[in-house]
């Protein structure tokens, strides 16, 4: 797994679509969806674009996720986006944390063989569940499933290293 984490380092970019699928809000009993509460957009689908990179930290087996990109809403809205993580290695094993003091946990990759993982969150009543394909040392996808009492989308994020 070691080898599986060194590829991760570098400069990518992504493109990312978020599929939003309504959510029957029973307490409220009405029908709406994640981000676009205008339905403008049938297939209410968000698209991401930018880059990412994993920098080493302190030591070899520490990286830090950091991504910027724009977010395009379905009904043509944008806004600048932004996420850090931290990636570390430790036992043969990949773990991903929020990037902040204290660090908290964001999921354990666990490898169905050398090119599948997954990973699992779960944020009260909402759950992340990942899936991480390595497609070949300069590309991979990332996966999410989001479901909860006013949640229900799926994130697909592929990444192709820069240079």
């Amino acid at each position: 797994m070691l080898k599986v984490f060194q590829s991760f380092a570098g400069k990518w970019s992504f493109n990312r679509n978020i599929i939003h699928k309504s959510v029957i809000d029973v307490s409220q009993q009405f029908t709406f969806s994640t981000i676009d509460r205008n339905h403008n957009n049938k297939d209410n689908i968000s698209i991401v674009s930018g880059t990412a990179s994993f920098n080493q930290l302190d030591d070899e087996f520490s990286y830090q996720y950091q991504e910027e990109g724009l977010l395009k809403q379905p009904d043509n809205t944008t806004f600048n986006v932004s996420q850090r993580y931290i990636y570390r290695f430790r036992d043969d094993m990949i773990t991903v944390y929020f990037d902040e003091k204290p660090e908290r946990l964001f999921h354990t990759l666990n490898f169905d063989n050398s090119s599948s993982a997954t990973g699992h969150h779960l944020c009260g009543k909402d759950t992340y569940d990942a899936v991480y394909q390595l497609i070949s040392p300069k590309e991979f996808r990332l996966i999410y499933s989001v479901l909860g009492p006013k949640k229900n989308y799926k994130i697909t994020t592929t990444f192709s290293k820069i240079g």
